[in-house]
């Protein structure tokens, strides 16, 4: 996918990004799966210069999850758009891959906080497989 653009449920905010995602990421944690109710959450990570809101942007609303990570969500259907956590991925959105058009051509490369991993739930032998989260080098 060369460039990237989703919506919430309602179609009330959507937005675009010109690029390729910089990595596609299933995540294992127990607070993301608390925070969206499903056995796990995938991401598109972008930059967050670079993804632009095209419209509703006033229907966005964040929610600080803890102290370092923030929730964005659209006020009317209540869809979770992006996550981002300046602390630890400064400069990054980890968008939602349920919101990204044509998401059926997307699948993780990356499978994080796999201590946590449902034991029922398989993954990809062709993700990369980590414990925690990567750290930036």
């Amino acid at each position: 996918m060369q460039t990237i653009s989703g919506q919430c449920s309602c179609g009330k905010i959507a937005y675009h990004y010109p690029a390729p995602a910089l990595q596609i990421v299933a995540c294992h944690c127990g607070l993301c799966r608390r925070m969206t109710g499903a056995a796990l959450s995938s991401y598109v990570v972008v930059k967050e210069a670079e993804l632009v809101f095209t419209q509703g942007q006033e229907l966005l609303k964040s929610y600080t999850v803890t102290s370092r990570t923030q929730r964005h969500f659209c006020t009317d259907c209540g869809t979770p758009l992006y996550n981002s956590n300046q602390e630890t991925y400064a400069g990054l959105s980890m968008l939602y891959l349920g919101t990204v058009n044509q998401h059926e051509s997307l699948s993780p490369r990356m499978d994080i906080y796999c201590e946590n991993k449902l034991p029922w739930l398989s993954t990809a032998d062709s993700s990369r497989h980590f414990e925690q989260t990567p750290r930036k080098p």
